[in-house]
């Protein structure tokens, strides 16, 4: 029956892939399309916690949920500080 202990190669092995996950994750991708309003999506249940954001054109919404449903992507989000 084999040894069921890690080795210093499996250590090794298992530091590499999380460094590779995290240099994944922690990618940057910049969006070259104008953020533009989509259609409002009906019969969406938000969350009432509030942290307010501004979509591009001023409208300020609650949270960002809201502003997902009436049709914002994201990323055209600014989160307002309380």
């Amino acid at each position: 029956m084999k040894d069921e202990k890690l080795g210093f190669i499996d250590y090794l092995w298992v530091g590499v892939m999380f460094f590779i996950a995290m240099a994944a994750a922690s990618c940057n991708y910049e969006r070259n399309e104008p953020c533009t309003k989509g259609e409002p999506i009906e019969g969406v249940a938000c969350i009432e916690i509030y942290q307010p954001v501004i979509a591009p054109d001023g409208t300020e919404y609650p949270n960002s949920c809201y502003a997902e449903a009436d049709g914002w992507d994201n990323y055209c989000l600014l989160i307002l500080e309380l």
